[in-house]
């Protein structure tokens, strides 16, 4: 009966199953350890006067470092998994996800190449209210409130659940992204914090957090969509050694 049990158990050596759960908690221990990482930055910074430039690689306010990598590759992630979820939707609700998954990979490049800096107008930020200082949020909430309205048939098509926390991460992640950066634009221009400090710093820390944490609550509403879809979704990693071709 061991030996039995020993050959049927061989095709699975090496396979580790994964849940929503333990991908989560996974990506949430990153994320905590950026943030960790990126207050240590802070502190080497403006306590101890370390040079920036080798610090740049873990700070959560700077482009084309780790974090930007790992915030770009789960948006990607998420435009995958709906890619995926598209496929196995009737075909509204699959050209929705589709569309969706289109908007993520935008996202992705947009976190990678820091897009929407260009829509960044320094004459008029004496013009507008200091929240807005960072004048790129207003285009991109207009955006975020288009979308929403677009989506919302979509929205009352799926399941209640999948329905719910696609909100719930879309709330953390525009909190993040684009209402902290309102808080942080609003301190600088009204004077309360300087541009360059370990309080800004703090406020962009947070920022990048919040997107994270975001980003990984979508991650994990996508794939509970997924397994109530199929039951079960088979992603694979497999070590074999190499054959001796001579």
């Amino acid at each position: 009966m061991t030996q039995q049990s020993k050959a049927a158990d061989h095709s699975q050596e090496g396979i580790m199953p994964l849940t929503p759960r333990s991908v989560r908690n996974l990506l949430m221990a990153i994320t905590a350890g950026f943030l960790v990482a990126h207050c240590v930055v802070q502190v080497g910074i403006y306590g101890f006067g370390a040079e920036k430039h080798w610090l740049d690689s873990l700070n959560m306010d700077r482009e084309l470092n780790l974090p930007t990598l790992f915030s770009s590759s789960l948006l990607l992630i998420s435009a995958l998994l709906m890619q995926r979820l598209g496929h196995n939707s009737n075909p509204d609700a699959g050209d929705d996800w589709r569309l969706l998954s289109k908007i993520f990979i935008f996202l992705a490049l947009d976190e990678a190449l820091q897009i929407h800096e260009i829509l960044i107008i320094p004459g008029l930020r004496h013009q507008v209210h200091p929240a807005l200082a960072s004048t790129w949020v207003v285009p991109y909430a207009a955006l975020a409130l288009i979308m929403l309205w677009r989506f919302r048939s979509f929205l009352g098509s799926i399941p209640r659940a999948t329905a719910t926390g696609l909100l719930r991460s879309g709330a953390v992640y525009v909190g993040g992204a684009i209402g902290m950066e309102m808080i942080g634009s609003f301190a600088v221009r009204s004077s309360l914090i300087r541009l360059h400090s370990p309080w800004y710093g703090a406020i962009t820390g947070l920022e990048e957090a919040l997107e994270l944490v975001g980003i990984i609550l979508l991650i994990d509403a996508l794939m509970r969509a997924l397994l109530a879809q199929q039951d079960s979704v088979d992603i694979t990693l497999r070590l074999t050694a190499a054959q001796d071709e001579q």
